[in-house]
């Protein structure tokens, strides 16, 4: 983020969009989509798809742990960091809610990290010389399917947060731009930058 953020104008603004995504196939199957070009159907998030089935079949303590270096970071960051926040799926089938919960749980890794890069750079204290505001918009990517025989669905972004920082605070434009959504937003609303 070091470089991109060098990068802003004097004076200039930063927008960033940020969070994960889940494919909803054409029968409506959370986490799976039809892709262009393709005649099966795959995961979408397939880290996270990946990283769910490793935490959940895991019989032993360090299982999950036997996966690490045999696939992506992506893949492997997912596992090391979201093991303990499914514990409420255990024991339960894969589903279209168990997906949407693990998908939700990634916008809280994503959005972990980024206020963490965030905070890194705007409490320097030549930060806010170089930039006037950081604007993050966090939400989920919804895929929607594309593949062979399949129309083509509209994707869709679900916005969850839209705040503002400045030198003097943090301002959320959530409701001013998007209007109320309390029941899916409003926990990602409260969450702090710093």
């Amino acid at each position: 983020m070091g470089a991109f953020i060098h990068h802003v104008p004097a004076e200039g603004k930063i927008f960033i969009v940020f969070g994960p995504h889940v494919g909803i196939s054409d029968k409506g199957v959370v986490g799976q989509i039809e892709r262009v070009g393709q005649n099966s159907i795959s995961t979408s998030c397939g880290a996270g798809i990946g990283a769910y089935k490793a935490i959940m079949g895991k019989k032993g303590e360090s299982e999950a742990e036997a996966y690490l270096g045999t696939k992506d970071f992506q893949e492997e960051y997912i596992i090391a960091k979201l093991g303990d926040r499914l514990d409420a799926l255990k024991g339960q089938e894969q589903s279209n809610e168990s997906i949407t919960f693990l998908t939700n749980k990634m916008y809280d890794l994503v959005w972990e990290m980024m206020r963490s890069e965030i905070n890194a750079y705007t409490t320097k204290d030549d930060f806010w010389k170089e930039c006037t505001e950081v604007t993050l918009l966090g939400g989920i990517v919804v895929n929607r399917g594309h593949g062979a025989g399949v129309p083509g669905g509209e994707d869709f972004y679900q916005p969850l947060m839209l705040k503002s920082l400045t030198k003097d605070g943090e301002s959320d434009m959530y409701g001013e731009v998007f209007g109320d959504f309390p029941a899916l937003a409003a926990p990602h609303r409260a969450a702090k930058y710093v």
